[in-house]
């Protein structure tokens, strides 16, 4: 009998389920989004019940379009949104409060202070993450001091914190289990990443009480059993990954020098540089990749919080567009953005700049400005983000690099794919599928099982299209120089 992996996908704005079979093919996958609640223009947050059950939904219809029994899943993988957290009561299984968003910007304030101080090098030396909002330490930090409830039961010892896998895993397992991978635990702003260990000094600075985190477990680990009530059988947890290190592992960059871009609510570029801990003094942030049995892998990363979502505020927002697909099309129409520069600072800066303070900005626009000049300023500024976050990787690595595999929704815009070309100077490569972030969760889960092992990956993706650059250097730099003017007319507007 042929055996299936279950896969959780966990975006930021929705959950997607999807079944492989042993030969890594997607034989079914759900898909539906979940809301996104902005409390104020400095907050994102999730209902975390809804995302769990949402997400069993989407898993129980996936299991029904695959014409498969929950016997025949041989394990379930998990990848999810990262630093996203929550506090939870661990007797009723309630969430005390709404899950903070990894593009929250509450704490920037705090954090701005911290950085000024000794924590600011400290932290960033031993976590390898910049003092910023999406420290999921910082969030703990807010909950613990503007959530009397969540306060009193973390003192009683009635509660438990985690990321959304965490959670997951948690509810899944009937409580059984409270876990997290290491690679998501490495985004939270809390780890130790040579030591692999809670940073308990710096959490306790924070007033924070590591017996409410999670235990840390092997990527590729035993997260427990989901309840039978729950998909109909018992099916083992076997792989938990977060999204972007997943995506990173299945698009092949498994050895150092290897990348990727993962293009989905915002952008990430992730570097695999081996099993030595780096710790970026360019901007970038270090994170580990995975860890497989006994050996831990790294990764540099640089990322925007908003690209992909930048193309949502077009259509939810701004109201210029009924559906994402349409930005090509609209982009295409026009030569050029007609000197529009779009910096899609929604929530702030990311590396190299990591500004929270910054606002989407929009320069240049005249009485000829039209729609689609603001559409292909948008899928521009993607590129053009990518491209600050590509320089201070060769700079850092000390290598120019000549291509790179994308993955993601927006990847599939071959419009953007071209500009990503352009503006980087490197041949983009996109595979067929471009979902690796749940194809790396998959392997993760069916090494553990022995489904699969490590060689049998090399073929699971292949490349459907390649884009090569098609300006030449003058223009490239012309059009980046607009772009590094506009970067800094948008830094520290909100101070």
């Amino acid at each position: 009998m042929e055996k299936y992996v279950l896969v959780i996908d966990e975006g930021t704005t929705g959950t997607r389920a999807l079944i492989f079979n042993q030969k890594l093919q997607i034989v079914a996958q759900c898909y539906e989004e979940f809301t996104q609640y902005t409390p104020g223009e400095d907050k994102v947050e999730h209902d975390a019940m809804e995302i769990y059950e949402k997400s069993v939904a989407m898993c129980q219809k996936a299991i029904g379009e695959a014409m498969i029994s929950p016997e025949e899943i041989a394990c379930i993988g998990i990848t999810n949104q990262r630093a996203t957290c929550l506090v939870w009561d661990k007797q009723t299984g309630e969430s005390l409060y709404n899950a903070i968003v990894w593009q929250d910007t509450r704490t920037a304030a705090l954090c701005q202070e911290l950085n000024a101080g000794e924590w600011g090098e400290k932290a960033r030396k031993t976590t390898g993450w910049t003092l910023a909002p999406v420290y999921s330490s910082m969030m703990l930090n807010w909950y613990i001091n503007n959530v009397p409830l969540i306060k009193e039961k973390i003192e009683a010892g009635e509660a438990l914190f985690g990321t959304i896998d965490t959670w997951l895993i948690w509810k899944l397992t009937g409580g059984k289990k409270h876990a997290i991978s290491y690679s998501n635990a490495s985004v939270m702003g809390s780890l130790d990443l040579r030591t692999g260990q809670w940073y308990e000094e710096f959490l306790t600075f924070l007033g924070i009480d590591t017996k409410i985190f999670p235990e840390i477990i092997t990527d590729s680990g035993d997260y427990g059993v989901v309840l039978k009530d729950i998909l109909g059988a018992e099916i083992p947890i076997t792989g938990v990954i977060a999204d972007q290190h997943a995506a990173l592992f299945a698009q092949g960059c498994r050895t150092a020098g290897t990348g990727k871009i993962t293009n989905g609510t915002g952008s990430f570029l992730d570097i695999n540089v081996g099993t030595e801990c780096v710790v970026s003094d360019q901007g970038l942030n270090t994170v580990i990749a995975w860890k497989i049995g006994d050996v831990m892998t790294y990764a540099l990363e640089g990322y925007e919080s908003v690209t992909g979502s930048a193309v949502q505020w077009l259509r939810d927002g701004l109201e210029v567009i009924a559906e994402s697909c349409e930005t090509e099309s609209l982009a295409r129409s026009v030569e050029d953005s007609n000197g529009v520069y779009f910096v899609p600072a929604l929530a702030g800066l990311s590396a190299p700049y990591h500004d929270p303070f910054a606002r989407g900005t929009i320069f240049g626009i005249t009485r000829g400005t039209k729609k689609a000049h603001l559409v292909r300023a948008t899928l521009e500024g993607i590129a053009f983000r990518l491209k600050d976050i590509m320089d201070v990787v060769a700079n850092e690595a000390g290598i120019k690099m000549k291509s790179i595999r994308i993955d993601g929704g927006a990847s599939k815009n071959n419009l953007l794919a071209q500009m990503m070309a352009d503006m980087m100077d490197v041949q983009v490569d996109r595979p067929f599928s471009v979902e690796a972030t749940s194809l790396g969760a998959a392997e993760m889960a069916g090494l553990y099982v022995g489904l699969w092992k490590e060689a049998d990956f090399d073929a699971a993706l292949t490349i459907e299209a390649s884009f090569i650059p098609e300006i030449d250097a003058d223009k490239r730099n012309k059009a980046y120089d607009g772009w590094k003017e506009a970067i800094k007319r948008s830094m520290n507007w909100n101070y």
